[in-house]
């Protein structure tokens, strides 16, 4: 499903099938740009206050075991948008 457009107006996607709360309680979904054949993983703690603290697990694209984490300073950026989105769907 088409989430929103990249400052340069690139069309990004979300599964929003891959939704899912695992057992370590981060909600996991893959997004990806619309025209690329595969997405990549995020994850996030839905229980947290993005408007604080926006920490995200970002995957290597291809992988679901290594991943960096990085705190987002800006709410309304894009990845605060599908995480957001996420949340509401998990």
């Amino acid at each position: 499903m088409h989430s929103r457009d990249t400052a340069s107006g690139d069309p990004m996607c979300m599964d929003k099938d891959s939704v899912t709360t695992k057992a370590d309680g981060l909600t996991y979904w893959t997004s990806k740009n619309c025209s690329d054949a595969s997405g990549q993983w995020f994850a996030v703690d839905c229980t947290k206050n993005f408007k604080v603290e926006l920490l995200v697990r970002i995957y290597d694209r291809g992988s679901i075991d290594r991943y960096r984490e990085m705190t987002m300073d800006y709410p309304s950026s894009g990845l605060a948008v599908d995480a957001d989105m996420a949340c509401k769907k998990s």
